[in-house]
């Protein structure tokens, strides 16, 4: 299944405290559901799967995800 990029903007203090949690293990249930939206907003079919893949160097930061679609579905 192929991916797409989701990156939610957020505060640089913030987005510190946010990868040192999952980096230690941490669940991130808001944030899969935030990606997840995003992907259903952007007119692709997400199948649930999202992979945290860390925070940009932007300023202001955001949390980069991978979330995975479904090519077969689009609205």
């Amino acid at each position: 299944m192929p991916f797409i990029r989701v990156e939610l903007d957020t505060t640089p203090e913030r987005a510190k405290k946010f990868h040192q949690r999952v980096q230690a293990g941490a669940p991130f249930t808001r944030e899969k559901h935030q990606a997840l939206d995003d992907a259903w907003s952007q007119g692709r079919t997400p199948t649930g799967v999202v992979h945290y893949r860390g925070v940009s160097n932007t300023h202001p930061p955001t949390l980069k995800f991978d979330v995975e679609v479904s090519l077969e579905i689009e609205h």
